[in-house]
This record gives C-alpha cells, sequence and structure tokens, in this order.
C-alpha cells in the first residue's frame, strides 16, 4: 500500500493539472463573464502555487481562455502581452522547437532524400524539397543548420568515390572512335573543379530552399508575421489576411519558385538537362547506403517524435480551418457581436491564430514523452515522464531578440502615423499615382529586392510597410496590393552571405565564394521577383480584392446611411 502510495506521488504534477480545473468547473456553469474570469485566475492561482507547469507558460493561459469563454477577445488579451501576431510567432516557433527537439525534422528530411534519388539532379532536388517543407514550419536557420551535416556525409563520400566525370552520351561506334583516338591529358584539377561545382550548387540549394520555403506560411519567416503585425496596427482585425489565406496565395509562389531554383542552378552548374553532357556523381548505391545509415541512426519512430508530430498536424488544422474562406470555420463559433456608430451590429471573432498556437504549446508541457507509467507500464515500475517539451530548451533556443524587433517596428509603425510623418510620406509618394499600378509593384519588389540584401529581412519588413500602407491611402489603392509582394520580397535574398543566415551558414561550410553566390543569385532574384509580380496581378487580384480600396483600410469614420 505505501509503495502504491509513493509511486502515485510521482504523478502529483499530473493529478494538480488534470483535477483542478474540474473541480473549478461548476463556475462555468453560472455563464457570466465574471464566473468565467473567476475560473481563469483560480486555475491559474494554482498552477502557479504549485508550479505544475513552468511558471511563464501558466501566464500565457489566458490568451488561450480568455477568449472561448467569452471574457475578452484575442486580440484584447494579446495586446496587454505583446500583439497578436507576436504571440502568433512565440507559438509557432515553440512548437517549432519541439519538432528540433524531438529530432523528428531530421527524419523527415532523410526519408524524403531517401525517395527522390541520388542522381546529381534529382539529389539537389532531394535536398530541396524537405528544407523547403521545413522552412514553412520552423525557422529557415535551423532547419539549414540542420541540413549542413546531412550534406557534408553525401559530399564526403561523393569525393571518397573520387568519380567525378563528365560522359558523353553518344552511340558504341562514337564512342569506339573516341577509344580509338589518342587521349588527351586533362587538367590537373579538372576533378577537384568538377567536385566543386556539385560542393556549391547542392549547399546553395538547401540556402535558397530555405529562403524560399519561408515564404509559404505566415510563421515561415519574419515579415510574413510583420505584415500581420502591421495590418492589425494601421488597420484593425478585419483585414482578409490569415493563415489559409496566406497559404493559397503564398504557396503556389513558392512552388514555382522552388522549380525555378532547381532549374537555374542545374543550368549553371551543370548546363541544361537535355543537353548530351551530364555529370555523374559516381556509385548511387553507395551513396543510398550513406544516407540509410545515417536513417537507421535515429531509431524507430518513439512516443515522443509521434505526439510532437500529432500536436504539430493538430495546429495546422487550427490554423488553417479557423477561417478558410472556402467553408464556414471553427472561428465562427466563437463570434462576438457589437454596434458600431451607425446602430448597426458587426460580428467579429473573438478567437484569432495566437489561441490556437498557444493551446498547443500547452499541452506541449504536459503531455508526457514516455509511456513510462500505468497502464503502460506496471503500477510497480511506473515513474514519471518528462514533457514534449521543457522549459530549459525553450529559454535557450527561443530568439528572444526577434521579439524586440518585431516590437521596435511596430512601435516605429504607430510613431509614424501619430507624428504625421507616415502621412507626409505618403504625399511624397503620391507622384508615383501616375504610373501603372504594375510598374509601381515592380520598382516596390527591386528596391525592395536591393534592401533587403544588406540589411535583416524583418527590418527590411517593419521599415518599408508602413510607408507603403501610407502610399496606398494617398493613390487610393488597396494597401495589399503593395505591401504584399514587398513582404515577400524580403526573402528573396539570394546574392550575399550576409543576407539570410541560411546564406551565411552554407557560405561558411561550403568554402564558396561571395562571386560564386553573387553570379547566381542575381538571375534567382530577378525570377523570383518576376513570380511574384505575376502572381498578386493574377490570382491575387481576385484572393484579396485588390481591384478596389476596401473599407478596412479607410480611416475615416463610417458615413451612416
Amino acid at each position: 500500500m505505501l509503495h502504491t502510495l509513493r509511486t502515485g506521488l510521482q504523478f502529483w504534477r499530473t493529478f494538480i493539472v488534470l483535477l483542478t480545473p474540474i473541480l473549478l468547473s461548476p463556475l462555468l456553469s453560472i455563464g457570466t463573464r465574471e464566473a468565467s474570469c473567476g475560473f481563469v485566475i483560480l486555475l491559474m492561482s494554482t498552477y502557479w502555487v504549485t508550479e505544475v507547469v513552468p511558471l511563464p507558460v501558466t501566464a500565457l493561459l489566458p490568451i488561450v481562455l480568455f477568449p472561448f469563454l467569452g471574457v475578452m477577445s484575442t486580440d484584447e488579451v494579446c495586446v496587454k502581452y505583446l500583439k497578436e501576431s507576436n504571440v502568433m510567432f512565440v507559438g509557432g516557433l515553440i512548437v517549432a522547437i519541439a519538432v528540433e527537439h524531438s529530432r523528428l525534422h531530421q527524419r523527415i528530411a532523410l526519408r524524403a532524400l531517401l525517395l527522390i534519388g541520388t542522381s546529381p539532379r534529382l539529389l539537389m532536388l532531394g535536398f530541396m524539397l524537405p528544407t523547403m517543407f521545413l522552412s514553412m514550419w520552423i525557422s529557415n536557420t535551423a532547419t539549414t543548420a540542420m541540413m549542413v551535416p546531412i550534406v557534408e556525409a553525401v559530399l564526403a563520400e561523393i569525393n571518397q568515390e573520387s568519380s567525378l566525370q563528365t560522359i558523353k552520351e553518344e552511340n558504341e561506334e562514337r564512342m569506339a572512335e573516341v577509344e580509338a583516338a589518342p587521349p588527351r591529358t586533362a587538367p590537373a584539377d579538372s576533378g577537384e573543379k568538377k567536385a566543386k561545382k556539385i560542393r556549391v550548387m547542392i549547399y546553395l540549394s538547401v540556402a535558397y530552399a530555405a529562403n524560399v520555403g519561408g515564404t509559404g506560411t505566415l510563421t515561415g519567416t519574419g515579415p510574413n508575421l510583420v505584415l500581420k503585425g502591421m495590418l492589425g496596427t494601421l488597420f484593425g482585425s478585419d483585414t482578409p489576411v490569415n493563415f489559409a489565406s496566406w497559404m493559397g496565395f503564398a504557396v503556389p509562389i513558392m512552388l514555382v519558385n522552388l522549380f525555378l531554383t532547381w532549374m537555374w542552378l542545374q543550368i549553371f552548374f551543370l548546363g541544361v538537362p537535355w543537353g548530351k553532357n551530364k555529370m555523374d556523381i559516381g556509385d548511387k548505391d553507395v551513396l543510398r547506403r550513406v544516407l540509410k545509415e545515417k536513417y537507421e541512426d535515429l531509431g524507430p519512430i518513439n512516443f515522443h517524435q509521434g505526439a510532437v508530430l500529432v500536436n504539430f498536424s493538430i495546429l495546422i488544422l487550427l490554423w488553417f480551418f479557423r477561417d478558410p474562406q472556402f467553408i464556414p470555420g471553427w472561428g465562427e463559433k466563437f463570434i462576438h457581436e457589437e454596434v458600431d456608430v451607425c446602430g448597426e451590429t458587426k460580428h467579429s471573432q473573438l478567437v484569432d491564430d495566437a489561441s490556437a498556437a498557444l493551446l498547443i504549446v500547452f499541452i506541449l508541457f504536459i503531455f508526457p514523452s514516455k509511456l513510462t507509467f500505468w497502464p503502460f507500464v506496471p503500477l510497480s515500475s511506473s515513474a514519471s515522464s518528462p514533457a514534449l517539451i521543457d522549459w530549459r530548451t525553450i529559454h535557450d533556443r527561443f530568439p528572444w531578440g526577434v521579439m524586440l524587433l518585431f516590437g521596435g517596428g511596430f512601435a516605429l509603425a504607430d510613431g509614424s502615423k501619430e507624428s504625421g510623418l507616415s502621412d507626409w510620406v505618403g504625399r511624397q509618394l503620391s507622384i508615383l499615382d501616375g504610373l501603372p499600378q504594375g510598374w509601381v509593384i515592380l520598382i516596390i519588389c527591386l528596391m525592395t529586392g536591393l534592401v533587403t540584401e544588406v540589411t535583416s529581412n524583418v527590418a527590411t519588413a517593419n521599415i518599408l510597410l508602413p510607408v507603403l500602407a501610407e502610399l496606398s491611402k494617398s493613390t487610393s489603392t488597396n494597401p495589399l496590393y503593395f505591401m504584399i509582394p514587398a513582404t515577400v520580397t524580403c526573402s528573396y535574398a539570394f546574392m550575399l552571405p550576409v543576407a539570410t543566415p541560411p546564406n551565411a551558414i552554407v557560405f561558411s561550410a561550403s568554402g564558396m565564394s561571395t562571386k560564386d553566390m553573387m553570379s547566381v543569385g542575381v538571375v534567382l532574384n530577378l525570377l523570383c521577383i518576376a513570380t511574384c509580380v505575376l502572381a498578386v496581378n493574377t490570382y491575387g487580384l481576385y484572393m484579396f480584392g485588390l481591384n478596389e480600396f476596401p473599407e478596412w483600410a479607410s480611416s475615416l469614420s463610417p458615413v451612416c446611411k
């Protein structure tokens, strides 16, 4: 009996986490906002006093509970901590760190490489596809850093084989003539040059895929969240940009640009795919064996990785289906009615993407990572299990400085608006109203592409987006028509090692020169910008209603009919 009691006491934190909300649930049956608020206060007080969950994590509970209980909207709660887009960034990044912590991202990358193939062109695509996918959800810096040792292992095997050679695709008779001819002396460094080509090509493919992949989701890279935050700061929360609408617009651009990147790198380093010359990297079975050994080193997928994958998948579904536009979203279950100055009733969603993100974060901190307790093991051998993620890991890996950078950008936007500076800049830029809007977009994207090569992409977005918002007002143009392509272009920094962390990582690891990166990147910048401009002027017009100046963008009071 005593032994059973001691075993049970190991799980006292679990008992408190589960039983406290159950014991306090009668408060919710009262049905008033005051009682719901009291429920949250008592729940958090219990968790704080007992420290069954890290104190900072408990402090985030109002972002989850207040909107669902109808006490406050997500925006109203988040502004007490940070802006809603910042909190969404925090939640998304903590989930991404949990993926890294479980090493799930390595499993995804290696499995993709094994499935795609090991020819030079397919090998490059094999590195690019998982890098792009992972960069949609976790930091592109972390994705690139994770891929580097895998790339290095494959390249080391290629070099050990010493089988880099140029093969002519000719018929047997022609080959016989060539063999009969006097042998030509190849340059001594021919093999080294070919090896360097392959090395630089694959490393650049990883960095560029990380940069392109980050554009696919709102949480994929900083500028996307800056756009969401700027729209909320300048125009309120009624804008059509959400997780689902952004993916609908950005994912096609991302896929097209990844294909263009893959083709351009092939043409630059290997020549046209339909040409006579092709590069052979040696024994493909050996390369496959190297990848398979690395995959097997990870062992079979464990409960920790499976649980993180399930939570990660649930978060994506919650984000996507909160307000998917083409069907009613689950966010419509939490509606707040308010009467405007004209006496008309308006409906707005209480729940935003930050609440979904913080819900999953909270689950990650309380869900066990190992099945070391009853009923999965005998009660006598039960032991407490660590959670899927712990606060020390978050504390060490979370880029806290980025939060300050976001906040500084939003403060600049507010300061510019309050001081009248943004109005003045907008009036000065109104001279662009005489140009066709397609040309204005092209000028904006080219300017953004140049600036982001030498400054942080988040800083670039913070500086340019408020100016573009005022330009749109002064020219009576939908703000999204200028701001969305500029935001996407902030991630198109392919020419310089200092432009993005992925560029810097592969530059250091590969031993390439700045000239190598600039030669490839300048064309790629232009290709990606052209794709973005084309997208915003075709299906983007219909997705976001860019042909007209929307009501949510007007700073004037509504006119009552």
